[in-house]
């Protein structure tokens, strides 16, 4: 009976895993969504952080869970929030100049850029697995961005490449320094950070637009719930019941979900090579999450 019941457990988590990749890969839509009607970045990621931290506060104080924390640690989910204003920005900004799929997908170089850092830094040795796994990121993203002076925009790649780093830096830091804390509540501190912050820099560099946010609700609400606040939740329980590496392979359905929303909803349709590329990058992901310990957190998104 045990067995059973673990064996759908697993089944139950890789689910909800496989659906918290979905909602994610739909993130870049909206965003084109929203863009459509004239809202900006700040704004919309400002909404966004913001209406998504409050919802986290609630659900953590319904959980009774214990909110204090460490000032230290306080402090550090507080500059995580910073960087992961900078990966977000980037994020949105290249999901506007490039197909949505592509932007997915030059994210998913970062289990690649992890893996190398850890190596650089001697904390890993990089062989066998790891450097095929690297060899394949390398090839995929030549594939998947193809020639930048044919029809590409050579910013949009760029921006896409630095969410990458972006994001690399952000798990660097957020396995040392999460440890000790739960992923909601590092989310909520984390979320609640970045939304302040959008909200300054939207007032500070007069971006700041409540009345088109209010014509935009429909991809701002869409945003809000089915991209954040639907797909933590899912993604923490998923992985609890599945572990960390399991997860992050499920999790490539973000990008492959990303790639089928854009063709359906946007008519960005990827070429044959980039298909290729997408899946030697998603491949490499695979195989480095075999080194992935049950307890390593997953990124933000």
């Amino acid at each position: 009976m045990a067995s059973k019941r673990l064996r759908g457990d697993e089944r139950a988590g890789l689910l909800l895993v496989a659906l918290s990749g979905l909602c994610f890969g739909l993130l870049p839509v909206f965003n084109r969504y929203a863009a459509a009607r004239g809202l900006g970045v700040t704004t919309l990621l400002g909404f966004r952080f913001m209406v998504s931290s409050a919802a986290l506060w609630v659900w953590l104080l319904l959980r009774r869970e214990p909110l204090g924390l460490p000032t230290r640690q306080r402090w550090v989910f507080i500059l995580m929030g910073l960087l992961y204003v900078v990966e977000s920005g980037l994020y949105f900004l290249s999901s506007r100049r490039i197909p949505v799929a592509l932007t997915a997908l030059l994210l998913y170089l970062y289990p690649a850029m992890v893996a190398l850092w850890e190596w650089a830094a001697g904390r890993h040795p990089l062989r066998g697995r790891g450097l095929v796994a690297l060899l394949c990121s390398l090839v995929g993203t030549g594939l998947a961005v193809g020639s930048p002076g044919h029809g590409m925009d050579p910013l949009g790649l760029f921006l896409g490449l630095l969410t990458a780093f972006g994001y690399t830096a952000y798990m660097l830091i957020g396995a040392k320094l999460q440890k000790g804390a739960s992923a909601l509540l590092a989310s909520a501190w984390i979320m609640t950070s970045a939304g302040f912050v959008f909200l300054v820099v939207a007032l500070a560099t007069n971006t700041w637009q409540p009345a088109v946010a209010l014509q935009a609700w429909k991809p701002l609400l869409g945003l809000i719930i089915i991209c954040t606040v639907l797909p933590i939740p899912l993604l923490l329980a998923g992985m609890a019941k599945i572990g960390a590496a399991r997860a992050s392979v499920m999790s490539t359905l973000e990008p492959l979900g990303a790639a089928i929303f854009g063709a359906l909803l946007l008519s960005e349709w990827l070429q044959p090579l980039q298909w290729a590329g997408g899946a030697l990058i998603l491949f490499a992901v695979i195989l480095l999450s075999v080194d992935r310990s049950r307890d390593e957190p997953l990124p933000q998104r």
